[in-house]
């Protein structure tokens, strides 16, 4: 599977998240238009979650650690269907997951804003990691572990990595 480029279109949400039509990923950054899209915290059966690496030719965070799998969802499809794609495309792998937490962002990132409806996932795996292009390591960590190195040294994460742990860190404490 190819990962989606700036053609394909997604489908474009108000502020209740009902979808009022469709729009390609370019525009929806141009416009700053509200999607939806996926996050999942993926680990094994070790507790040990996955952190990936993304690409130094990422337009958006390049050479930081992020979240495991993350995407947008596509236009008429579900979140659930999304990051089962995003996992399969980004890691190479097929796992179940479970729904965390929905919840809605809006951030500042290069001069413009960005809106998201994000479903964040929890899956478990132990399956061998077959990385694409968009990203160029992993590395395998605790919870714990992972705090704490985002503690010490946040410079080497994504900010939607840090964001989003911070908020549903209970909930995956809960899920160990």
């Amino acid at each position: 599977m190819k990962p989606i480029d700036e053609n394909h279109l997604l489908d474009i949400v108000d502020q209740n998240d009902i979808v009022i039509g469709q729009d390609t990923k370019e525009n929806k950054f141009k416009k700053e238009l509200i999607s939806r899209n996926v996050v999942a915290f993926i680990k094994n059966s070790q507790n040990k979650y996955i952190i990936v690496k993304r690409s130094s030719k990422k337009k958006v965070f390049p050479n930081l650690f992020d979240l495991a799998a993350c995407g947008h969802v596509l236009k008429g499809e579900s979140p659930d269907k999304a990051i089962l794609r995003e996992i399969k495309e980004e890691l190479g792998i097929s796992c179940k997951v479970k729904l965390l937490e929905k919840k809605f962002n809006n951030r500042l990132i290069n001069g413009k804003r960005i809106k998201y409806f994000t479903s964040i996932f929890l899956g478990k795996s132990d399956s061998k990691i077959k990385l694409n292009k968009e990203l160029s390591n992993y590395i395998l960590m605790s919870l714990d572990e992972l705090l704490n190195l985002i503690k010490n040294k946040p410079e080497l994460f994504s900010p939607f990595l840090i964001d989003e742990l911070q908020e549903i860190k209970y909930l995956l404490k809960r899920n160990e």
